[in-house]
């Protein structure tokens, strides 16, 4: 492996989680995040890598890249962001433990009907049960990243296994 490819490697493992999540809580669909990210180490290869220059922060460099990638994301699709407060309401202590509800349907079904369904539900929920399965996040750190209130945010996954759930029993 030649410099160049060792020295992206180091900087795309250091900073691919933190850049991830900062796209995805600001994009409607994850295969839109996707792409940013790519467009965004792409473009950090073919500007810094190749011609061999440095920067001091690498993860600040490409958060600033991906800021305007999602500029031009949001010009191009014309989206408006969509923030829609719910009403707070605690039914937290209706539900089994989201550990008990996540597993039993997992074990039922497989990931790829299970995503099939999760891409059936409001963006928002997409966000959360993203948010929580695949970066690993806490209801607090979603509630900050979309700008919603904590309990807001419990409601909705909640909510949202439980639609999953019943779906997946449908079947």
């Amino acid at each position: 492996m030649n410099r160049q490819s060792e020295l992206f490697d180091s900087v795309y493992h250091a900073s691919f989680k933190t850049l991830s999540k900062f796209v995805y809580f600001k994009t409607a669909q994850l295969a839109d995040a996707e792409d940013i990210v790519q467009n965004v180490y792409a473009s950090y290869y073919r500007y810094v890598i190749v011609p061999n220059k440095t920067v001091d922060n690498p993860v600040a460099y490409l958060l600033e890249l991906a800021k305007n990638e999602l500029a031009s994301y949001y010009k191009d699709k014309a989206i408006t962001n969509e923030n829609t407060v719910e009403a707070e309401v605690d039914i937290l202590d209706n539900f089994p433990s989201e550990t008990d509800l996540a597993l039993e349907t997992i074990e039922k079904f497989s990931v790829e009907a299970i995503y099939d369904q999760v891409k059936t539900l409001h963006p928002l929920d997409q966000k959360i049960i993203a948010g929580r399965f695949r970066y690993e996040l806490t209801f607090a750190e979603i509630a900050k990243q979309v700008d919603l209130s904590e309990n807001t945010i419990k409601t909705r996954y909640y909510r949202a296994i439980q639609t999953l759930k019943d779906k997946l029993d449908k079947k």
